[in-house]
């Protein structure tokens, strides 16, 4: 399945760049927060993302898998709703202090971009 072989892909490569440069990550993270456009496209992506891998659970070899993820990226999109984007907002600068811890994150990341990809390409 095509769409969580790049999902999973993405995943690997903002995991590889915690884990190599969290800072420059972290400084990415403060940047980002600053968008006007920040709270929404946050919102919209995991809202997208997550239909599709509900919508697409069905055809995956792991469909339950699927269906968490979609299911869990939807749950996501509404709680950035019901939060507001202030507070978002503040999440994801308190988000960006964390600098160099981002290196364990970092491979967590990659171990679950990798086992994505697997999934999308079984």
């Amino acid at each position: 399945m095509l769409l969580l072989t790049i999902f999973g892909l993405g995943m690997f490569f903002l995991g590889s760049v915690m884990l190599v440069k969290p800072i420059a990550f972290s400084n990415g993270i403060a940047s980002f927060s600053q968008k006007p456009w920040f709270h929404a496209f946050e919102i919209l992506s995991r809202l997208i993302v997550g239909v599709l891998f509900i919508f697409f659970a069905g055809q995956s070899t792991f469909p339950n898998v699927l269906y968490f993820l979609g299911a869990l990226l939807c749950f996501v999109s509404g709680f950035l709703v019901l939060i507001g984007a202030k507070r978002h907002k503040r999440f994801a600068l308190l988000t960006s202090t964390i600098g160099s811890k981002f290196r364990p994150i970092g491979v967590v990341a990659q171990i679950c971009g990798a086992i994505l990809m697997y999934i999308g390409l079984t």
